[in-house]
């Protein structure tokens, strides 16, 4: 296949397959209650406007290829189409890690598994600090950092419902009470 018919596979592909994936998901549910642990993920409507984001802009970047391919702009048409298959592929992988980040809390300890990286399980009486930090990604929200030993271990994402995970957590005695660090 020549150039061209791989960029419109991509900017096919990539929108069907997150598409599709979501909607064969539960990703509308950000948590889950169970008997013996609940479950915290992204928003299913963060991710649903990240689908959305990224089938419109295969087919702007179909459209704007076809219209070079006729000649209606006098471009080669892979270059609007490598423009927005760049985008459809940096989205796929903000979508793919935003997938993969989840937090389970059980009574006694959590299982963290962070954007980049394997599971980490941490006890609650382990715990020897938790700190608020700034959210660079969400605008007047911020994180928590969980610490270890005294070293960092891993963050809580806003994006969370931070408040039901604390409160399962119940370790307010190590929660440092600073203003947020900007």
């Amino acid at each position: 296949m020549d150039l061209y018919a791989n960029l419109v596979l991509l900017a096919v592909v990539i929108p069907l397959v997150a598409g599709l994936s979501l909607w064969a998901s539960d990703a509308d549910i950000a948590e889950r209650h169970h008997r013996n642990h609940d479950t915290y993920v992204i928003a299913g409507t963060l991710m649903l406007s990240l689908v959305i984001a990224m089938v419109i802009m295969g087919v702007l970047g179909l459209l704007l290829g076809w219209l070079c391919m006729v000649g209606v702009f006098a471009t080669h048409p892979t270059v609007p189409l490598a423009f927005f298959d760049a985008f459809l592929v940096v989205s796929a992988v903000y979508w793919w890690l935003l997938r993969h980040y989840k937090v389970v809390t059980y009574s006694d300890r959590m299982e963290i598994t962070p954007f980049f990286g394997r599971k980490t399980e941490i006890a609650y009486d382990e715990i020897s600090a938790m700190e608020w930090t700034p959210s660079y990604l969400i605008r007047s929200s911020r994180n928590v950092m969980v610490y270890v030993e005294n070293r960092r271990k891993v963050l809580l994402w806003s994006a969370l419902d931070l408040d039901q995970i604390l409160i399962r957590i119940d370790r307010f005695d190590v929660l440092a009470d600073l203003p947020v660090r900007h």
